[in-house]
């Protein structure tokens, strides 16, 4: 609940942190799909 806080009191400051924190999170939801994709999958040719 306090990270939730501190990102809206970011949200309202400025832009910069917020843009960090999306491309961030955008990032790592990216870099688990594709471990998923790729390692999951046992049939490697």
């Amino acid at each position: 609940m306090v990270l939730l806080n501190a990102f809206y009191d970011s949200v309202n400051k400025n832009s910069g942190p917020t843009l960090m924190w999306f491309f961030t999170i955008l990032l790592t939801v990216e870099l688990i799909y594709v471990m998923v994709k790729y390692l999951g999958s046992e049939d490697h040719k």
